[in-house]
């Protein structure tokens, strides 16, 4: 972090604050929570995942997991409470006389050569029963089933994935009982490890011994070691590939129940496959995303600007960051069309202010906000609320402080009048954003602004009539928020308020959609939504003449004037609350109907402008950037009561605001004939400005009461002379 002190204020506070400070309450930039020291752990069992597949190459090779493990079950209990149908409950350790029955029911273990499925005591020797047999009927077995399920998922490296325990069978194995190396068969869809479950038992030998590369890398000896094997559960889990025997009892009976550890179903592209190269491992985890994964943020290593992010795009990635970005480009190339990602960049602000209360920097406010890039480039603009939620991966396993350390400037400032002293620390991070491309629409207007959202819709093509509605809802909805919100900041302000618009790209393509979608319902929405909410609609005016051109004005007619009414803004102006029309809806219809041929759409929009114009108060009206537009359209027109109307507003107003419209009237005489009723409608307006500087422009009775007696002019004889 930089540290930057006002020396005008005497180095108030001259330590550089810590991360572990600045978030003492335990609220980190962007949603994430916990302590300076903490791991940052991705939300999502497929986005750790991906973070894991994005690590150094040690560190993957950690997060893959454990090949085998094992010890005491800890969260099981000491009696399971098993019951053998055919024979009843079995006490444990198990006893020779209750074995003896347990083995009367059961079946000679097979084992499988190719596609036989062969009997050989030389090979394997046990007895198992089939899981609807038996019945673990102690409540606690469960629950803790579920609890040591997480610490295999853990130590398997899927953290957060919901791995199934489905119990497979029940083994016996007496004396002598054993099976050679050997390989497990798939015996689940979604398969991935074996769990061997012993439960208290009373023997000898037995060990399980895995293999890996044709050497003996683990055994398991069940408790046995430490006296624990007769008193308490202990397991032992191997991948399902893994090459391992069981080595001979030799006194004694040992208890077994197998579970095959699979992979849920909605999650079978997470399944390992060590043949697979990195970018099939993320094509194929990007195809398990679900529902709840709505999107991941991964942050960038190296430091980056605007101007190399806007003129470069993804050119301008470096080292690790082009590395892992290209990987995750070609593995969204792999996954399923259904789950592919769209990606973008992120420049992330968090803003931390604080202030002084008595010698200590208390929390004032946080403030966060993104500046949003396509991969090529283009900038989206900057959105900002008090705290965004993203999902960030985290290949380099960083703690909390580690991800923000460095990344910080803050400024302070001393005491001032009765303004206390205050802090602000400033972090900001660039990072790739991504998100299912049929989430796009959503995330896009959620996260970023309408033009990047149409841009996702236009991905989606051809898009149902259904989905566009939905945009068009949901854009209205953004830009009212959007409105609402510059109202807000603009309560007390001298200003003008601020008015939505949405950019020429955004207005061209949904044009082009509405056109295309032949539905007049859409149409209206999109005027009663979108349109009628839009402040500043110079750039959505062509679509309006495009969509007025296209459809039947007694269809869309009214939705297209309700949206174009004046929206009367309240400002306040000290303690004075205003409110007040501004023409800009007399202006927007005027160049509507610039667009337009003669007909019923022209004149009804003429009609509305000429009826905006009366409610207008004179002033504004005289000064509105439209009022040529007004005439010439309404003196084109062939509706006398409409050019009467107009003639009657200004020949009622102050004759002393008349002098721009007589103006404009002497360009429009020349095109007039002097008998031409609208000729006399000018005249009769002129009039009155005519009548009026009259007087103003009277005899002068005022005697000449100016003189310089000391004044010479040398070379002007008769001014002198005077």
């Amino acid at each position: 972090m930089m540290w930057f002190d006002d020396d005008e204020y005497g180095n108030y506070d001259d330590s550089e604050p810590t991360e572990a400070a600045v978030f003492k309450s335990g609220n980190w930039p962007f949603g994430v929570t916990g302590k300076p020291d903490d791991a940052l752990v991705p939300k999502g069992a497929v986005c750790a995942q991906i973070s894991n597949i994005l690590g150094p190459e040690e560190e993957q090779e950690e997060a893959a997991g454990e090949y085998s493990f094992g010890g005491q079950a800890e969260s099981l209990p000491v009696a399971p409470g098993l019951f053998v149908t055919g024979v009843g409950s079995i006490a444990l350790p198990l006893c020779p006389e209750q074995a003896d029955k347990l083995i009367a029911i059961c079946d000679k273990s097979p084992f499988g050569r190719k596609l036989d499925t062969m009997m050989d005591e030389n090979v394997r020797k046990s007895w198992q029963l089939a899981p609807d047999q038996v019945d673990v009927k102690n409540p606690l077995w469960s629950s803790g089933l579920d609890k040591l399920s997480e610490t295999v998922a853990d130590r398997l490296g899927y953290k957060g994935v919901p791995l199934q325990c489905k119990l497979y069978k029940l083994l016996v194995y007496g004396e002598g009982g054993h099976f050679v190396k050997h390989q497990d068969t798939e015996k689940e869809d979604g398969m991935i490890a074996t769990m061997v479950v012993q439960l208290p038992s009373l023997h000898e030998g037995g060990d399980l011994v895995v293999y890996r590369g044709g050497e003996v890398k683990h055994r398991h000896d069940f408790g046995k070691e430490d006296g624990t094997a007769a008193y308490l559960p202990h397991y032992a889990v191997h991948y399902a590939d893994a090459e391992h025997a069981l080595e001979k009892v030799t006194k004694g009976y040992r208890l077994v129940l197998i579970y095959s550890i699979c992979l849920p179903s909605n999650m079978r592209g997470l399944e390992r496959n060590p043949d697979m190269s990195k970018s099939e491992e993320l094509g194929a985890a990007i195809s398990c995303m679900g529902p709840d994964e709505k999107c991941f943020a991964l942050l960038l290593a190296h430091e980056y600007t605007e101007k190399s992010i806007t003129s470069m795009g993804s050119d301008a990635l470096k080292g690790i960051d082009r590395a892992r970005v290209e990987s995750l480009m070609e593995g969204n190339g792999l996954a399923d069309s259904a789950k592919k990602l769209q990606f973008f960049f992120a420049a992330l602000t968090h803003d931390a202010s604080f202030y002084d209360a008595g010698g200590d920097w208390e929390e004032d406010k946080h403030k966060e906000s993104i500046t949003w890039y396509s991969f090529r480039g283009k900038k989206y603009g900057t959105t900002s609320k008090t705290v965004f939620d993203l999902n960030f991966l985290n290949p380099d396993q960083d703690t909390l402080a580690q991800i923000w350390e460095e990344c910080g400037e803050s400024t302070f400032e001393g005491y001032l009048g009765n303004e206390g002293a205050t802090r602000k620390t400033t972090y900001s991070r660039y990072a790739v954003v991504a998100w299912p491309v049929s989430r796009g629409m959503e995330n896009t207007l959620e996260f970023i602004n309408a033009s990047a959202a149409i841009e996702a819709l236009q991905a989606q093509k051809p898009v149902a009539p259904e989905t566009l509605r939905t945009f068009i809802n949901a854009v209205g909805d953004k830009v009212m928020e959007t409105q609402a919100a510059y109202l807000r900041e603009q309560a007390y302000s001298y200003e003008e308020p601020k008015k939505v618009s949405v950019s020429v790209e955004f207005s061209r393509a949904l044009s082009e959609f509405l056109a295309e979608a032949n539905d007049t319902s859409l149409v209206n929405l999109f005027f009663d939504k979108v349109c009628s909410n839009v402040r500043n609609k110079d750039n959505v005016i062509p679509t309006i003449i495009a969509l007025v051109r296209k459809y039947n004005w007694s269809d869309i007619g009214e939705a297209v004037l309700n949206s174009l009414k004046e929206k009367i803004e309240t400002t306040s102006y000290g303690y004075r609350t205003m409110k007040e029309a501004s023409g800009s809806a007399m202006v927007d219809k005027l160049q509507v109907l610039h667009g337009l041929d003669d007909g019923p759409a022209k004149q009804a929009l003429l009609k509305f402008a000429v009826n905006d114009a009366v409610n207008l108060r004179d002033v504004h009206l005289v000064a509105s950037k439209g009022l040529g537009a007004l005439w010439k359209w309404t003196l084109q027109s062939s509706d006398e009561n409409t050019i009467e109307t107009l003639a009657k507003k200004f020949k009622e107003m102050d004759p002393a605001l008349l002098s721009p419209i007589v103006d404009m009237f002497s360009q429009q005489f020349g095109h007039l004939d002097s008998s031409d009723e609208k000729f006399a409608v000018l005249a009769s307006v002129a009039a009155v400005r005519i009548q009026w500087l009259k007087t103003q422009v009277g005899p002068n009775e005022t005697p000449f009461t100016w003189e310089m007696p000391n004044a010479a002019f040398p070379d002007k004889a008769r001014i002198q002379a005077a």
